[in-house]
């Protein structure tokens, strides 16, 4: 039997069918929007806790991998250097000019695969100097700012507070004998309290057991997988080279062209920003370190040194680092009894922050990160809210990136429309 198909009959059943069809994709796309925008902390959480785990089952691999990107630069410093150093023992050895180039050419490469040896040993070597100095000064600064006196200060202000309070109980525990503790009384209000005292405090003292072997285990576990990665690191430095082109090899083999040459100019981009960013927010909270040290000093405030580093180094983080460097100067000083003291570091303080803002990051920094104030305390906001302080730590090169990646789609949206037209 033949049916009677009609081309117009057939045009418009196709359209409701596929307006159905949107209508339905429409509503599920509408209700999975609402299930995100409702459920939005949950998610995140976890995220969160996906993150974590991931990273905690390659946490080793994670501080070796942000060890070697961080002193990578030292590394190159040391292998040029020693590539220097090589290049005129090289030309003081070979006298004969005719089998110059041949042992030149082998020569060469020996020479790239030790300088890059040479190199990561130096670089460990000056770390390990940097420290034991780093150490020995803040010894010298606790000895000498007399922390003994100091401590005392807080020990006796303390005790005192400790027997006043002594007092106080006492007095009110005589108040309360005759007229609430008799055998009656006692067996009826007081018993059963003292009873359920008794079990917390039995609870308590177990729970602070329970949280000292936890506390000496996670020590012990994260002093290990320091060691391990620092052993992992010196090899991630030491084949860089090597690493770099296995990687690209397997890029170039495995994914598609045009993919793999976005993916590697991306994270070239990627690497610019935060290379330009941490390596100089490290180097101007090293300057600032030093500066705050000299000035504290300079006016006599006890622990100089030590608020110097970490005021220097809380100034990772854009804003916070200041005003945790202006609060611990001006506690110390009221707490030493000294108040002028604390004018002389707020003064200090305030300068050198116009000093590090004005001068110093912009040139240790450079213009890796290009974002208006506002952006960076929203970045900073966003990210300590969902991530805490490592969040606030790469809110701004994250963000830096985010717009970098931005304005490159921009310009090449701008480009082909004004190609086309």
């Amino acid at each position: 039997m033949k049916l009677p198909w009609n081309k117009k009959y057939l045009i418009i059943a196709f359209h409701i069918v596929v307006t159905l069809a949107m209508i339905y994709a429409l509503k599920y796309g509408i209700d999975f929007i609402a299930y995100i925008l409702k459920n939005l902390g949950l998610i995140t959480q976890n995220i969160k806790d996906g993150i974590g785990w991931f990273l905690s089952t390659i946490i080793v691999v994670v501080i070796a991998f942000v060890f070697a990107y961080l002193l990578d630069p030292v590394v190159d410093f040391f292998q040029k250097k020693y590539e220097i150093i090589y290049d005129k023992y090289l030309k003081e050895k070979i006298q004969n000019i005719k089998i110059k180039k041949k042992i030149k050419k082998k020569k060469h490469k020996e020479k790239q695969e030790k300088g890059r040896l040479e190199g990561t040993i130096l670089t460990y070597l000056a770390v390990i100097i940097i420290i034991t100095i780093l150490s020995s000064v803040l010894v010298n600064s606790i000895s000498n700012s007399g922390a003994g006196s100091f401590i005392d200060n807080i020990a006796s202000k303390i005790e005192t507070s400790v027997s006043g309070f002594q007092k106080d109980l006492t007095n009110f525990y005589n108040k309360i004998e005759g007229e609430l503790i008799s055998n009656e009384n006692f067996e009826k209000y007081i018993s059963p309290h003292l009873n359920k005292i008794t079990k917390s405090f039995t609870s308590f003292v177990y729970d602070i057991g329970n949280n000292i072997i936890s506390i000496a285990t996670s020590i012990g576990n994260g002093v290990i997988n320091v060691l391990i990665s620092i052993v992992i690191c010196f090899y991630f430095l030491k084949d860089k080279k090597v690493i770099k082109t296995k990687l690209e090899n397997i890029g170039s083999t495995f994914l598609p062209k045009r993919f793999y040459t976005v993916l590697k100019d991306g994270l070239g981009d990627v690497h610019a920003v935060f290379s330009g960013y941490i390596r100089g927010m490290l180097l101007d909270a090293s300057i600032m370190a030093i500066l705050i040290s000299i000035v504290l000093s300079a006016i006599g405030l006890k622990f100089a040194v030590i608020i110097g580093i970490i005021s220097g180094f809380s100034n990772v983080i854009p804003y916070f680092g200041a005003l945790v460097g202006f609060l611990l100067a001006i506690t110390v000083a009221f707490i030493s009894g000294e108040p002028i003291q604390a004018l002389y570091a707020s003064i200090g303080m305030l300068a050198l922050q116009q000093i590090d803002t004005i001068f110093i990051a912009p040139k240790v920094v450079g213009e890796s990160v290009e974002l208006s104030p506002v952006i960076v305390i929203i970045a900073l906001s966003i990210a300590g809210n969902l991530f805490g302080l490592w969040g606030m730590v790469f809110a701004v090169p994250v963000f830096a990136t985010i717009k970098l990646f931005a304005s490159r789609i921009y310009e090449r949206k701008r480009l082909k429309k004004q190609i086309s037209s």
